[in-house]
């Protein structure tokens, strides 16, 4: 497992710290490699395959007449013995543009039980928020119902 950064470590001490003045058990916020934990905020059935979750955003997505694309992420290796590498790493499951002014939002779909926002994602949803987007993390069709971009379609 990679090594954990100075700042994940003070995080821990500054958590631990934290819980003890407030009496509580002492627990981490994030998991040992950075990553949050994420649970849906409406409910969902429950098992929910993540594939299955990016399918039926994507077929809500286009019967709303959202343009949008699945986006993936991975490595390879030819036949050669040279590894190549494609797609926005943290990037969002889906990729699209919404309203008059093009306004760009990613979804990052997740099980329905929930799932973990790696480090990479955490950032890329601040880079996508800070620049004006929007950057969802959805468990299921009916939490995508819920977040409904209103304002924007």
């Amino acid at each position: 497992m990679k090594r954990r950064t100075k700042a994940l470590q003070y995080a821990d001490i500054a958590d631990a710290v934290k819980c003890i003045n407030e009496g509580k058990k002492v627990k981490r916020s994030t998991y040992k490699d950075g990553s949050i934990p994420t649970k849906s905020v409406v409910p969902v059935r429950c098992p929910y395959p993540e594939k299955d979750v990016v399918h039926d955003c994507l077929v809500w997505l286009h019967r709303h007449h959202i343009m949008c694309n699945r986006h993936d992420a991975a490595s390879f290796q030819n036949d050669r013995g040279q590894w190549g590498v494609y797609g926005i790493k943290g990037a969002g499951d889906i990729i699209g543009i919404v309203g008059d002014y093009g306004t760009h939002f990613e979804i990052e779909c997740k099980a329905g039980k929930g799932g973990r926002l790696s480090p990479g994602q955490q950032k890329r949803k601040h880079d996508v928020t800070y620049a004006g987007g929007i950057y969802l993390i959805i468990h299921g069709v009916e939490e995508l119902e819920y977040h409904y971009f209103g304002d924007f379609v």
